[in-house]
């Protein structure tokens, strides 16, 4: 008993700010890079269990805010980073608006949405006591939901209407994308942005599988509405962007209906 009592104690003992970085978040951080880079093929369970425990002691020992910030910070970071390899993209599309540089681009964006939702459902498990005891009460969110805000309004809103005007004209070219491909990005969107599920309804009724992913959004739509300021970002892209860095939808138009992109 009283040895149980002391192990309670010593868990609940705050960490300094040394303690944090050193025991806790350095660990923590690399753990999460590898999910991020999605690298973790040699990953044992072991260093998992040692990564959850590392988490459940922090939020023990005071930090639980602290973690949570960390958390956003460095996902941010890798979103940013993300976002700067898709800008890089789009202007090589922009320069070279062959149909070939459009459809690399879409492939480009879907993977990085697929591989960023892998790492999520990597990473979310590892925060369940975080999420219980901080982000559900006191933030009324969850870290899942938190992490997907940050991809969206990071990456998906700046590149979407342009990436849903590709996919309309690449449908009907030689470089059309294959249906897994687009079947598996609208999978994708529906998950992170459902709204954008319903403004594209005809896509999504042609290419997901015969699933009525339409019709099982819309039955949860009030639902939506209703989480909306928890899972949609009500920042304008001008916040995230200069208006230089911003390509329009209208010139993502113009660049598919110029001369120079091949069949």
């Amino acid at each position: 008993m009283n040895e149980g009592y002391s192990f309670l104690q010593l868990l609940f003992v705050k960490y300094s700010d040394s303690e944090y970085l050193s025991e806790a978040w350095t660990p923590i951080n690399e753990t999460l890079k590898q999910f991020l880079q999605n690298s973790v093929e040699n990953f044992k369970p072991t260093s998992y269990q040692t990564t959850y425990c590392q988490i459940y002691k922090s939020v023990c020992k005071g930090y639980k805010e602290r973690l949570f910030d960390d958390l956003k910070n460095l996902v941010t970071e890798h979103c940013y980073s993300l976002k700067r390899q898709l800008d890089e993209s789009m202007q090589k599309m922009i320069d070279d608006r062959s149909n070939t540089r459009m459809n690399l681009f879409f492939l480009q964006f879907t993977n990085l949405l697929h591989q960023y939702r892998r790492a999520i459902e990597g990473i979310v498990p590892l925060f369940h006591y975080l999420d219980i005891i901080y982000v559900k009460p006191k933030v009324r969110s969850s870290v899942e939901q938190e992490l997907l805000l940050l991809y969206k309004t990071i990456i998906v809103e700046p590149f979407l209407n342009h990436i849903f005007t590709l996919l309309q004209h690449l449908i009907n070219t030689s470089h059309r994308p294959s249906k897994e491909t687009i079947d598996l990005l609208l999978h994708l969107i529906s998950d992170i942005t459902p709204e954008s599920a319903i403004k594209q309804y005809d896509l999504f009724k042609r290419y997901c599988d015969g699933e009525d992913v339409f019709s099982e959004i819309t039955s949860n739509d009030e639902d939506m509405i209703t989480s909306a300021p928890r899972t949609t970002s009500k920042r304008p892209v001008d916040d995230l962007l200069g208006e230089e860095d911003q390509p329009s939808a209208k010139r993502t138009t113009n660049i598919i209906k110029s001369p120079h992109t091949d069949n």
